[in-house]
């Protein structure tokens, strides 16, 4: 599974269930990332599936893109 931020406890958990054998990341979320970040559910218990992590898979280009996307959605919310 490719993503472009770093999925969040929920979302480790689901990838879990779904047996995703591995989770490439762009960029890791400091704040309330579950992938290796603030935890690492994916790996530190033990879960009877074990995902692999690959991080900062073209990091700026997807920084950029969310960065830019909130941006945007700052600007539609003030007209």
């Amino acid at each position: 599974m490719y993503v472009t931020l770093e999925p969040c406890s929920m979302c480790a958990g689901a990838i879990i269930q779904a047996r995703i054998k591995k989770v490439y990341i762009g960029a890791m979320d400091e704040k309330t990332g579950a992938c290796g970040s603030v935890l690492n559910i994916l790996q530190d218990y033990p879960f009877n599936h074990f995902v692999e992590i690959e991080t900062g898979i073209q990091k700026e280009e997807c920084e950029k893109e969310m960065k830019q996307f909130f941006k945007n959605l700052r600007k539609m919310k003030k007209t």
